[in-house]
């Protein structure tokens, strides 16, 4: 169930043990209970919501999800959407590591040299916005596909780029498809995750995320040891791209967005499948609830109930996209400038057989290491948000990122020391981006998840505009000035962090506005127990049954 904000969820939780203490659950008292505390709730969504709990005989989807456990198909969903965040990570470093070489040989100038990867930032927010937007119309996997098929033709055609006009046009659509990908996989996974699977699988893509990033690193170093140019550095960085395409082939579409869209029989489809591929044996009875809905606007992210939720988010994307996509190319600006004497491991260049300086091996090495750490920080803030709350991970992820970036600024003039400060640093960034990542699709309901998730990624592509044009800007004046901005910014969200009251943690995923009412034990008991149960029996459909998880 998730709260509005207007009623504790503790406190809903208490009053529904109470009422089963006493014997009376009954859906309209639960109702009843209800609307007392959210009067501004009572109305055409209330009758619905009586509808729905005098329903005996249906089950929704969460039941169905929750009911379905963990198993192969959910191991299926997120190998395949891990690939995906592989693929997205490798094609935009792919941009950074490569853009030396472009630019000795077609004589880029600066403004040339920075379109490049802003023009990869610029179609991701649209096709972001686009793409999240459509997902609530059309569906999740049919964006997905369209989206996987424009990367690897886009991705493929990139090698061959005679000029840097076309190389350019590859780049844009394959950042349309990044920005498309990014926010629907994600959502796309959560759909079809149990409530207490849905931060560890978010661990899992993230990890991928990661591990592409440091896939690129790998393929960059073979390449330049083999001086065979960055052609093939680009081709190479298409493989999983075009893995990615053919595990798409094997997905469904998401039985969320079919319920949300009165597409019954589609989702039940879908639902029978899960169970079957997770080897769970019971029997869903009775009919699949659909709710009544239109598919969500972009209008409805800030309106009520969200409003409070939606405007913390947005500056949770923008404060957090400028500070991941900034700290990239400080590291990088940090070593060309010594600043702490960073670069006293790094004074030497590398020249390929075009006559092009590269990034040497050991500075390939080092934005390797810096990749991996992230991994530690996901891994911390998701036991956390897990374990605690979603809440207490936003705050310790950017209190973190707060002190590291001022210990950062204490310059001690020891290379060792930079070193491990400016991995703290990552750490903790990377941690806020996590949890980021996990709190946002909970929040909102499936009519407007889509539209939802890609607006706010679109949104945070702002902010890493912002991040990477300050830091360039800035750390030609001092790294102190742009260490001192990454500090204000991260100031900024430690204010909001204090105000964030929704809590998502261990909450089922809302489908509909009517499914903002508590979960009551009515429409928990509609679910058919495991098939080893005789209907006959005195458990059959009792309480006992009404613990999802432990099925």
């Amino acid at each position: 169930t998730q709260s509005t904000g207007h009623t504790p969820i503790f406190l809903l939780l208490f009053c529904e043990k109470k009422m089963l203490e006493e014997g009376c659950a009954s859906s309209e008292k639960a109702q009843s209970h209800w609307h007392e505390d959210n009067p501004e709730e009572v109305g055409e969504c209330s009758e619905r919501d009586v509808r729905e709990t005098k329903q005996e005989n249906m089950y929704d989807v969460n039941d169905a999800i929750e009911l379905s456990g963990w198993g192969c198909y959910q191991h299926k969903v997120l190998l395949v959407n891990g690939i995906m965040n592989f693929a997205d990570a490798a094609e935009i470093w792919l941009a950074a590591i490569i853009i030396k070489n472009l630019k000795c040989e077609w004589g880029l100038s600066i403004v040339e040299e920075a379109l490049i990867p802003a023009i990869v930032y610029i179609l991701y927010a649209i096709g972001s916005v686009i793409s999240g937007y459509l997902s609530d119309k059309y569906g999740r996997y049919w964006v997905l596909l369209i989206n996987s098929y424009l990367m690897v033709v886009a991705a493929i055609f990139s090698a061959a780029a005679p000029s840097y006009t076309s190389f350019i046009l590859c780049r844009s659509i394959v950042g349309f498809g990044i920005g498309g990908n990014a926010g629907c996989s994600i959502m796309y996974c959560q759909e079809f995750t149990p409530t207490k699977y849905r931060s560890s699988s978010m661990l899992f893509l993230q990890t991928y995320y990661v591990l592409g990033g440091a896939y690129e690193c790998v393929v960059a170093i073979g390449v330049m040891s083999l001086d065979a140019g960055w052609r093939y550095q680009v081709l190479l960085t298409s493989l999983p791209v075009l893995f990615m395409l053919i595990g798409m082939h094997w997905m469904d579409e998401s039985p969320r967005y079919l319920v949300i869209n009165e597409r019954k029989a589609e989702a039940k489809e879908i639902l029978e499948k899960i169970c079957l591929q997770n080897k769970v044996k019971f029997q869903l009875e009775g009919d699949l609830f659909v709710y009544d809905e239109r598919s969500g606007e972009i209008s409805d992210i800030w309106a009520k109930p969200n409003t409070c939720g939606s405007i913390q988010i947005t500056i949770h994307f923008l404060c957090n996209m400028f500070l991941i996509y900034g700290v990239s190319l400080l590291v990088v600006d940090m070593m060309a400038y010594d600043y702490c004497a960073l670069d006293q491991f790094f004074n030497s260049t590398y020249i390929d057989s075009s006559g092009c300086e590269v990034y040497t091996d050991a500075e390939y090495l080092f934005l390797l290491v810096g990749i991996i750490i992230y991994i530690p920080g996901m891994i911390g803030v998701t036991v956390l948000a897990e374990k605690i709350s979603r809440t207490s991970g936003f705050q310790v992820s950017i209190f973190g990122s707060l002190f590291s970036t001022i210990l950062l600024l204490c310059c001690t003039g020891k290379a060792w020391v930079t070193y491990t400060e400016l991995f703290i640093v990552v750490f903790f960034y990377a941690a806020y981006n996590e949890v980021l990542w996990i709190y946002t699709p909970e929040f909102y309901a499936t009519y407007v998840r889509g539209t939802a998730t890609g607006v706010q990624n679109g949104i945070g592509k702002i902010g890493a505009a912002a991040g990477t044009f300050l830091t360039l800007y800035l750390d030609e004046v001092g790294i102190e000035y742009t260490l001192w901005c990454y500090v204000l910014v991260i100031g900024v969200a430690c204010v909001t962090s204090l105000f964030m009251t929704r809590e998502t943690v261990d909450v089922v995923l809302q489908d509909g506005r009517a499914s903002v009412v508590p979960n009551d034990i009515p429409r928990c008991s509609r679910v058919g127990p495991p098939t080893d149960v005789s209907p006959n029996s005195p458990s059959y459909g009792s309480i006992e049954y009404n613990c999802p998880c432990e099925t």
